[in-house]
C-alpha cells in the first residue's frame, strides 16, 4: 500500500479550517459588576449573569420592490404635475408680458391721436391723405377700444 503523506496532512488542515470558518453560535452573557454597570461577555461572570439573546435583524419583506415601484410612480407623477404647473406659469407670465406690451403700445397710440393737430392715412398708392372729423373720431374710438381691451383685463 502506498503512503500519501501530503494527503494525510491536507485532510486534518481542511477539517480545522472548516471548523474555524463555521459560524459561531456562542452564548452572550449579560453581567452586572460591583458598581452596577452592565457588561457583556462570552463567558459567565463571577457574580450574577444571565444569557442574553440578541434580537435578529428585521426581515425585509417581499413587498419592498413593489413599494419602491409605487413610490417611483408617485414621484414621477408629482414631477410631471410640477412640470405642467411650471409650464402653465411660464405661459401665463408670457401672456401677461404680451398684454403689458400691447397695453403700452395702445396707450401711446391713443395719446398721439388725441394730441395731434391732424391725422392722416395712406391710400392704395401709398399717398397720404388727411382724415376728416368723422374719420378722426372713428380712429380715436378704435384706439380707445384697444386701450380698454389690452389694459383693463390684467
Amino acid at each position: 500500500m502506498m503512503n500519501y503523506p501530503v494527503v494525510q496532512h491536507i485532510v486534518p488542515v481542511a477539517f480545522l479550517f472548516a471548523l474555524w470558518t463555521a459560524p459561531a453560535v456562542a452564548e452572550i452573557y449579560k453581567c452586572r459588576d460591583t458598581n452596577g454597570r452592565t457588561q457583556y461577555a462570552d463567558k459567565p461572570c463571577a457574580g450574577e449573569s444571565s444569557v442574553f439573546t440578541p434580537k435578529q435583524a428585521p426581515v425585509v419583506d417581499a413587498d419592498r420592490d413593489e413599494r419602491r415601484q409605487k413610490t417611483r410612480k408617485l414621484l414621477n407623477a408629482m414631477e410631471a404635475e410640477r412640470s405642467l404647473e411650471k409650464k402653465a406659469a411660464a405661459e401665463q407670465q408670457a401672456e401677461k408680458e404680451r398684454r403689458q406690451r400691447n397695453c403700452d403700445n395702445a396707450r401711446n397710440y391713443y395719446r398721439q391721436i388725441t394730441i395731434a393737430s391732424q391725422l392722416y392715412d395712406l391710400d392704395k398708392e401709398g399717398n397720404r391723405f388727411i382724415l376728416n372729423d368723422a374719420q378722426r373720431a372713428q380712429s380715436t374710438e378704435q384706439a380707445r377700444a384697444a386701450v380698454e381691451r389690452w389694459c383693463n383685463e390684467y
